[in-house]
């Protein structure tokens, strides 16, 4: 079971194309047409999940009511804390959107929810020969997506407008992942192993994608997490007691890429 059409249309046109979050300005569907938001439940689908209500009743769960839109960003952090994001206060940043910036619907809004819905939709692809690509700007965005293949590994190749597709964004991230790795590989105070592949899955659950497949324009934010985790590190902070930098800046490392290491 899923939300229907029309649910998303009347949520759309009740958000104003804005995350509910209270400040934020993100649009849940750009000029674009990229779908940059997400349908989110107020209270959990599924037992187990953020504000969770038994009481409640299974065809209310993708009701209107129990709907709202969200960035990506403020869908993470209000499904981390539900303590603080309860469903009494989404309730109320929803009816406060909607006071604010809900409009009559629009025939358009038929093709926002559809794609909104897209986001929702199980992908089964059997036998694929050519390329599949997920949660880029542009396709097709899924929850889950089933692959049946022959071949042992499937490769995602990162779509056009995605950091992953932009070789020199792509370097300029790798950089700071392995200077953050042999950063943190040098601690030796630490009461685990290290692990070197940590860094991607923290990316990856902090931005909620693997980060070659992050659309272009969520790159800074991407670096900014990166050379904050640097700077944390006890080189990093040896460094910067002597004045000495523990990274290169992107346009430094653009203009001489083979001087960086």
């Amino acid at each position: 079971m899923r939300p229907s059409e029309k649910t998303i249309k009347k949520l759309f046109a009740l958000s104003g194309n804005l995350c509910v979050f209270p400040g934020c300005s993100s649009p849940i569907v750009e000029s674009a047409g990229i779908v940059a938001g997400e349908i989110c439940h107020i209270r959990a689908r599924s037992k187990g999940g953020p504000r969770f209500d038994d009481a409640q009743a299974a065809e209310q769960r993708d009701d209107f009511d129990n709907l709202i839109l969200l960035c990506r960003n403020h869908h993470k952090i209000v499904d981390d804390r539900p303590e603080i994001f309860s469903a009494e206060a989404l309730d109320d940043l929803k009816r406060t959107r909607e006071e604010a910036m809900g409009r009559p619907e629009q025939p358009t809004d038929s093709f926002f929810a559809k794609i909104l819905l897209n986001d929702l939709q199980l992908i089964e692809v059997s036998n694929n020969s050519g390329n599949v690509v997920v949660n880029s700007p542009g396709t097709i965005l899924a929850e889950t997506v089933n692959v049946k293949t022959t071949r042992k590994k499937v490769h995602i190749q990162p779509a056009a407008g995605t950091i992953g597709a932009d070789q020199n964004a792509s370097r300029y991230v790798q950089h700071l992942i392995s200077r953050y790795n042999e950063f943190a590989s040098a601690d030796y105070s630490r009461a685990r192993k290290f692990s070197y592949g940590a860094i991607s899955k923290n990316i990856e659950t902090t931005f909620r994608s693997p980060w070659k497949l992050l659309s272009a324009d969520r790159f800074e934010a991407v670096c900014v997490y990166l050379q904050e985790r640097i700077g944390k590190t006890r080189v990093a902070k040896s460094n910067s007691s002597r004045g000495i930098k523990s990274f290169s800046s992107f346009d430094e490392y653009s203009k001489s890429p083979s001087d960086n290491s």
